[in-house]
Order: structure tokens, then C-alpha cells, then sequence
């Protein structure tokens, strides 16, 4: 069995770029909407190169967008055993777990079966292993330990 680091310079000593880690795709996804295969993802406001850093922050820890609380969307937020209170919408709802994060990406919805903001776009052209590097990307958010991509970064 080849290693994944072996495999990854046999890789880019034959010409072919070497493989990115999840986290990887997973960031790429959070700073710019793209994934490491430079695939815009595809969202329903039609926004192409953005991720979810315009309105989460770089830090994911949210803010103000168009007078509209971002909130924080680190992992450990997220899951809080809490849960949420959004008093702007009026509502509480359950913590987040990794299948709820999915809904509220993909399909718009907390864990409690409500709709988000209608300002959070539809993430709806992610695959099931970007879903996952993006939420393993959270976690890392979380531990804070943010590292910066190769190259010149957009924000």
C-alpha cells in the first residue's frame, strides 16, 4: 500500500499537481465558493466566487452583512449543547450536528425544521465529500487554526 504523502510526490515528480487535503477543498470552499478542482460551487443567489467567508468572516465567527447578524458558524458554536437563540428571527432552536449543518447549507434549514434567514444562500452544488471537507474545515475554524492557502488569497 503507497502512502498518501508518497503518492503525492510520485505524483508531482511525474508532472501531475499534488493532491490537497480535505481541509484543503474544504477552506477553498469557505474563502472563495471554488473547490481544490476549481469548481465553482453553484448557490441559489447566483454568486460565483464567494464562499461563506463573505458574510461568516475569514474567522467564520460572523458579523453584520446588508444589516443582517451573521452569526458564528464555527464547528464548536455550532454544536453548542446550548443550542441557539436567533432574536432577530424570534426563535430557539437545537444545536447542530454534522447532518443538520449539511440541511442548513444545502437546503436552507435549522436543526428545528425551520427556514434560515433568506439571505443564507442554498449551497446546492456541493458533493456529499465537499459537504464533509467543509464541515472538517469548520472544526479547524474552531481550534483556530486558520492557515493561508497557497498563493495570493481573494477576499
Amino acid at each position: 500500500m503507497v502512502s498518501v504523502s508518497l503518492l503525492g510526490v510520485a505524483l508531482a515528480s511525474a508532472g501531475a499537481p499534488t493532491p490537497l487535503s480535505h481541509t484543503d477543498n474544504g477552506r477553498r470552499i469557505f474563502l472563495h465558493g471554488t473547490t481544490s478542482a476549481g469548481r465553482v460551487v453553484e448557490n441559489s443567489h447566483g454568486m460565483a466566487g464567494v464562499g461563506c467567508a463573505m458574510c461568516h468572516g475569514p474567522d467564520g465567527l460572523g458579523g453584520m452583512m446588508h444589516g443582517i447578524p451573521s452569526p458564528d458558524i464555527t464547528y464548536s458554536a455550532l454544536t453548542d449543547s446550548k443550542g441557539h437563540e436567533h432574536e432577530f428571527m424570534n426563535r430557539r432552536h437545537p444545536p447542530f450536528n454534522r447532518e443538520t449543518i449539511k440541511a442548513a447549507i444545502v437546503a436552507g434549514i435549522d436543526p428545528a425544521g425551520n427556514p434560515l434567514h433568506e439571505e443564507m444562500p442554498r449551497w446546492t452544488g456541493l458533493s456529499p465529500a465537499d459537504l464533509e471537507d467543509l464541515i472538517d474545515y469548520l472544526q479547524v475554524l474552531s481550534q483556530g487554526k486558520r492557515h493561508p492557502m497557497p498563493g495570493p488569497e481573494r477576499m
